[in-house]
């Protein structure tokens, strides 16, 4: 893929454009993944570029490994044969490992892409590009490609991807933090707490150590906005690009102790108890709405403020409206927990009721 204008983060249309050329879905045995340049744009076998990657071949894996960031750059020769590179190794892999990643993803990068002057592999712990066009000079997050579970969560996909966004995000602030002395290799993974059926969520972001603190937030910003259109409900994912990436998993996925650790998300309010009758009292019938019982499972009745109530049917959407009862209209509405509960607002001739 071509390189773009110079901007942070990785453009929608241009992930789009991949994503309908590739599988989204792989096994993790299915690696390395890679992006292929154009076609047609070819190097020739002995020729001078072919003599510069294998250059880089030998230069790039060592200088990745020696680093502190497990990274490195480079490029070789001259126009029209300059072969510009780039390697990242996930932030908690070893020295050795790092290299050994690297120096695999040069031979694999050469056969799954053969002759293509433009070729980038991704493996779980490292992944790089090489290419004759200076992407080196950007922090643009070119050919990035979206991996999946191909397994949803059994709880509400809402719940569950607002839960995955924010330890992405915090994690994300933790990668991009400005000590670079400490954290030099803008990496971080996070644990948070979740329900019964996934105790925990696991996360980790990385952007290529070269990036300001700034552009590494705005890349990872930029992958995680993405999350909900193409990993919604996933019970695991991954977006990676050449410049940052993140993922996250229902299991624990990386090595040594997490950067941070977040709480559960909180519980909605426990179900209030229903008043005692007054003495003597007669049983009042019970009020039939126009709501078919089917669609809502039947809950305890809850006492939840106003603000609750209006994110939970999204304002009283129209879209949301189940039916009329005899005081007001009937909402269908979702609790942070993903319960799913019927609010009747009042009408304003009752006299009673929530005020809009």
């Amino acid at each position: 893929m071509a390189t773009g204008a110079p901007r942070r983060g990785v453009s929608p249309a241009g992930l789009l454009l991949l994503v309908a050329a590739a599988v989204l879905a792989l096994p993790a045995c299915a690696q390395p993944w890679q992006v292929c340049g154009k076609s047609g744009n070819n190097y020739t076998e002995k020729s001078p570029y072919q003599a510069n990657i294998q250059l880089l071949s030998t230069t790039l894996p060592r200088n990745a490994s020696s680093s502190r960031d497990l990274f490195a750059k480079d490029s070789v020769g001259t126009v029209p044969d300059i072969v510009y590179a780039l390697a990242l190794c996930r932030g908690d892999t070893n020295a050795s490992s790092c290299g050994s990643c690297v120096a695999n993803a040069f031979q694999d990068a050469q056969q799954l892409c053969a002759y293509d002057r433009d070729a980038t592999v991704y493996y779980d712990f490292c992944h790089l590009r090489f290419s004759n066009t200076n992407f080196l000079a950007t922090t643009t997050n070119n050919n990035a490609i979206i991996l999946m579970n191909s397994l949803n969560v059994s709880s509400s996909f809402r719940v569950f991807d607002a839960a995955v966004a924010t330890l992405l995000n915090a994690t994300a602030d933790h990668a991009a933090a400005a000590n670079s002395t400490t954290r030099p290799r803008r990496f971080a993974t996070g644990e948070e707490g979740f329900d019964s059926n996934n105790p925990i969520i696991y996360g980790l972001t990385q952007c290529t150590p070269d990036m300001s603190p700034a552009d590494c937030q705005s890349c990872l910003a930029d992958v995680i906005g993405m999350m909900p259109q193409y990993l919604s409900g996933r019970r695991g994912g991954r977006i990676i690009g050449v410049r940052c990436n993140f993922r996250y998993e229902v299991y624990s996925f990386f090595s040594g102790s997490p950067s941070l650790r977040l709480p559960a998300p909180a519980s909605p309010p426990a179900p209030a108890p229903d008043p005692a009758p007054p003495a003597n009292a007669t049983p009042a019938a019970t009020q039939q709405d126009s709501t078919n019982p089917g669609d809502i499972e039947s809950i305890d009745s809850l006492l939840l403020d106003i603000s609750t109530l209006r994110t939970a049917t999204d304002n009283f959407a129209e879209g949301n409206r189940l039916g009329e009862g005899g005081f007001g209209a009937v909402y269908k509405g979702i609790l942070p927990d993903g319960q799913e509960i019927a609010v009747k607002r009042l009408s304003q001739s009752q006299g009673k009721g929530y005020k809009s």
